[in-house]
């Protein structure tokens, strides 16, 4: 293995030093904005949950009208008068795709602003445009090889989403697994300084926090055969959940009536949430209710129903976002219902248990990143080892069930 140049390792420790920075912006910017769009005490810490409920009817659906407009007219001006928008992955694979700078930043911001206003999509790719469109920038300025371009953006994009989850293992798997696709020493160690670097600064503002703090969970041997059993109905949830997606009708954003659908979508979302306040914002509400138990099988199917639904009109109405948040919520809640109706005649297998690898394996097998969501959740909850086990039984009989499920002609 070539060593690395000074200035590429450099690079490595300043992109994780502004990704870093970064994830501690947009946290702050997005309980902001939270708290000032549900009108919530402004300095007072409390879930977004909390903070939706508090909120009346009227202001639920006015908030969500307004960040339809935030959509629609802001995505339509981008589409309609910015650069085009290139993703992260094409960036990384193509040499002659840059990121446009002005385009990134502006993108970045509205995904973040409108999960703040109630937006159903995740928070999770606003910092990894961001950190990689800084990393794009940094490759001009210092005129990066080719190949350093190609780790730093990845690098980038990892350490952003290491920031704003707190999850520096995770992020470098996800750079290994997802982008760079090889495992080899180099890449291995650039991935950790940028990701680690990242962590570290994001700490510094952020402190060192757990994004679901969990109770003692109960590990039982029933968990094997329930994990092996409840893998190919989360490989069907992903399989028509895609399919949904790509069925949708495809507005051109670039068009004024995207901001009419943008604010009808919303509205629509709006009225859904006086019900079901939790298909607000990414998803994290509803997983930390499922993680702990706090979730009725009645609520459960509303909110399963209503989350898939709210996505589907966040889309069609032009928002764009993550979707790693939203997949936790509905892989966690296919498989609490599957535990909550096991547990009438069968040997009891914890709710809260059979959420975690719901999530774990439904997020795994829609991002085709299975390695990485389980770290990812394993850093998120800090849940003990003896969990991974009932998670790979999951997968495999998920991966099998989706890899059918795609290549059958008769689904």
């Amino acid at each position: 293995m070539q060593s690395p140049r000074p200035q590429f390792m450099l690079s490595l420790f300043m992109i994780g030093i502004l990704a870093g920075c970064v994830g501690i912006a947009f946290t702050f910017l997005m309980h902001f904005l939270q708290h000032l769009t549900f009108g919530a005490p402004l300095f007072e810490e409390m879930p977004f949950r909390v903070v939706v409920e508090q909120a009346s009817a009227t202001r639920r659906i006015c908030a969500l009208v307004l960040c339809g407009l935030v959509v629609g007219i802001g995505w339509f001006c981008l589409h309609r008068y910015a650069k085009p928008l290139v993703d992260i992955k094409t960036a990384v694979n193509q040499d002659n795709k840059d990121l446009p700078f002005f385009t990134t930043i502006s993108h970045s911001l509205l995904q973040i602003i409108t999960v703040a206003m109630g937006s159903p999509l995740g928070r999770e790719v606003a910092p990894r445009e961001m950190s990689t469109a800084f990393a794009n920038q940094w490759v001009k300025i210092f005129k990066l090889s080719t190949h350093e371009r190609r780790v730093l953006l990845a690098c980038a994009s990892g350490a952003g989403l290491a920031a704003v989850y707190n999850v520096p293992l995770a992020a470098v798997i996800f750079v290994l697994e997802t982008l760079l696709l090889s495992w080899s020493i180099e890449f291995i160690i650039s991935a950790l300084i940028c990701c680690v670097t990242a962590v570290f600064v994001a700490r510094l503002g952020l402190g060192d926090l757990v994004q679901y703090p969990l109770g003692a969970l109960e590990y039982t041997p029933h968990l094997i055969y329930f994990a092996l059993l409840v893998g190919p109905l989360l490989a069907v949830g992903v399989f028509l959940f895609e399919k949904s997606m790509k069925k949708l009708p495809t507005i051109p954003r670039d068009r004024p009536v995207i901001i009419f659908i943008a604010v009808l979508s919303f509205a629509v979302i709006g009225t859904m949430s006086i019900w079901y306040t939790e298909i607000l914002g990414n998803g994290k509400a509803t997983n930390q209710l499922s993680f702990a138990i706090g979730l009725s099988a009645n609520y459960a199917i509303g909110l399963f129903v209503f989350k898939w639904l709210a996505i589907i009109l966040a889309t069609v109405g032009g928002a764009y976002g993550g979707r790693i948040t939203p997949s936790m919520m509905l892989g966690g809640l296919i498989a609490f219902l599957c535990a909550y109706f096991w547990n009438f005649d069968l040997p009891l297998v914890p709710t809260t248990t059979a959420a975690i690898i719901g999530a774990t394996v439904f997020l795994g097998l829609a991002f085709g990143m299975p390695i990485t969501a389980t770290v990812f959740l394993l850093e998120l909850t800090r849940f003990s080892p003896s969990f991974l086990y009932p998670i790979c039984l999951c997968f495999l009989t998920a991966v099998p069930m989706f890899k059918w499920l795609q290549s059958s002609k008769f689904v």
